[in-house]
């Protein structure tokens, strides 16, 4: 029987996710609940008329699209911006789906690479082969474990973890996507890859189903984690319900839903500037000549730039935000110029945001 495919799956980050080119618009699930207000304080701005879009889009996915579909559709309301996401849902998860419009797709990598948090349930009692309710089931079903039970495993899954990715994801296989040969019929046996997992709470159980708030780094499969913990309990289990309430500084609080950008329009959509898009990453001011070199896509040797690299996090290679002061009609502020690592006494820019 057909699966659907997991082109990186609930809670499976994969770099910067789709990006698309060709017009067209999927469905809009089901009903759409209250729209939700901006409550963070991150600065917002629109597109403006006759200009193309560039920006951060929070979008509050729905239950019953997928991440593709879900971003074709922000293409086509964005009158044909390319678009891409910063780490893809399944179609039954719901939550926050960040989406990149215009050139910001070129930071979406930066975007995914934060934490997210997720609230997530898990049927225990029977497996599939999904490791998610859309899944067949694997064997016979068996009782489910009782709340102390789980309580009692559930610190074996926090920290950094050895999981294994599911049969039904993208990781390549021979040149070959996963999910493809496990809908062929040949689901291949991945390694286990380290990840780590800072959280894991039980917030709820009853009638052989748990719900948890988990808090996860890049590359952890939440459905992955039902899978186990069901295996540690020694009944099979499965993800029967995901709601991504995070990415990063982001949350799903702050995001719209398609209906309500539909309204919104081009010139409505709540697009964050590329500065705010990358809110966290610690930043670097350049001017002068170190400004000119970055615009050009040169590197900056350290003595032209401030804060030296570790001074705060002690991380020499983490990206950061090189900014230019800005004065214009909007006011003073800053504007990003570039994404730069250090490298070898030299900060190298990954992209260049700002030419000149």
């Amino acid at each position: 029987p057909n699966r659907p495919s997991r082109a990186a799956g609930a809670g499976g980050d994969r770099g910067g996710g789709e990006l698309l080119t060709a017009r067209g618009a999927g469905p809009e699930g089901p009903a759409p609940r209250e729209d939700r207000t901006r409550a963070s304080g991150l600065p917002v701005g629109t597109a403006a008329a006759g200009r193309s879009p560039h920006g951060l889009l929070l979008l509050d996915k729905d239950e019953g699209i997928s991440s593709f579909r879900a971003v074709r559709r922000v293409r086509a309301l964005l009158g044909g911006a390319r678009c891409g996401h910063a780490g893809a849902l399944d179609p039954f998860a719901t939550g926050l789906l960040p989406v990149g419009v215009g050139r910001a797709t070129r930071l979406l990598r930066f975007v995914g690479a934060g934490r997210k948090r997720y609230r997530a349930s898990v049927r225990f009692g029977q497996a599939t082969d999904t490791d998610d309710r859309c899944g067949a089931p694997l064997g016979a079903s068996r009782p489910p474990p009782g709340e102390a039970e789980v309580r009692a495993a559930l610190p074996e899954f926090v920290g950094e973890i050895a999981q294994r990715p599911p049969a039904y994801s993208a990781k390549h296989v021979d040149g070959q996507r996963a999910y493809r040969l496990a809908r062929a019929g040949r689901p291949p046996d991945l390694p286990p890859v380290p990840v780590r997992v800072y959280a894991l709470e039980l917030v709820r159980f009853g009638d052989g189903e748990a719900e948890f708030r988990c808090e996860v780094g890049p590359g952890v499969y939440v459905r992955a984690l039902a899978r186990d913990l069901g295996a540690r309990l020694g009944c099979g289990g499965h993800l029967s319900a995901l709601r991504r309430a995070a990415v990063g500084p982001f949350s799903v609080e702050d995001a719209i839903r398609l209906p309500a950008l539909q309204r919104a329009g081009p010139e409505g959509a709540p697009l964050l500037d590329p500065l705010a898009a990358l809110t966290g990453m610690e930043r670097l001011v350049v001017e002068g000549e170190a400004l000119a070199r970055l615009r050009s896509g040169r590197a900056v040797p350290f003595d032209e730039a401030s804060p030296p690299p570790g001074e705060a996090d002690g991380v020499p290679n983490r990206p950061r935000a090189a900014v230019r002061p800005r004065f214009d009609e909007e006011g003073e502020g800053l504007a990003l110029v570039a994404v730069v690592t250090a490298v070898e006494g030299v900060w190298r820019p990954l992209v260049v945001w700002e030419t000149g």
